[in-house]
Parts: structure tokens; C-alpha cells; sequence
């Protein structure tokens, strides 16, 4: 069952927020984040994991989700943007 909503989002534009069920979304620089019941830290959702890279949720012009590849280094961090993030 999708989740009724009072005004269409366009998720195609950076900064924009949305519910799914109990988590809140948003689009941060083109790559999708969400996070448990609007509180605590954003995430990235990874798809699959290589031995280089991981895959990354991330939206196209149309508002769409599509995997991206970004680089993993040695200390299990992502590249994103020119920036690491790591599970803490």
C-alpha cells in the first residue's frame, strides 16, 4: 500500500524531504538518504558492495532512483562529492 501524499515532492531536486512510511528521505547532492522515524543519523543506501566499490542509490533528472558506483577504501569509507563517510 503506497502512502498518500498531499503535494508531489519533485526528489529530483537537491535538499528535498519526503516521508516513506516511518522514514524520512531526502535528496543530498543527487544520492538518496533516509533515516528511521525522522531522528538520528542520515544514510546512505547501499545496494551491493564490490571489492573497489560499493553501489549507492542516486536520482536521475526524472526524480528515479539509479545506482551509482563510488569508491570504498581500506577503512570501509564511501566517496561521495569528494567527501569520506564512514559508519561512524
Amino acid at each position: 500500500m503506497e502512502q498518500l501524499t498531499l503535494f508531489d515532492i519533485d526528489k529530483s531536486a537537491d535538499g528535498s524531504v519526503w516521508w516513506h512510511g516511518n522514514a524520512e528521505c531526502r535528496n543530498n547532492g543527487g544520492f538518496y538518504q533516509a533515516r528511521e522515524g525522522g531522528a538520528g543519523q542520515w544514510e546512505f543506501v547501499i545496494y551491493s558492495f564490490g571489492d573497489d566499490d560499493v553501489s549507492v542509490y542516486r536520482f536521475g533528472a526524472d526524480g528515479e532512483l539509479y545506482l551509482d558506483q563510488v569508491p570504498i577504501d581500506a577503512r570501509d569509507r564511501i566517496t561521495i562529492h569528494g567527501r569520506k563517510y564512514g559508519r561512524h
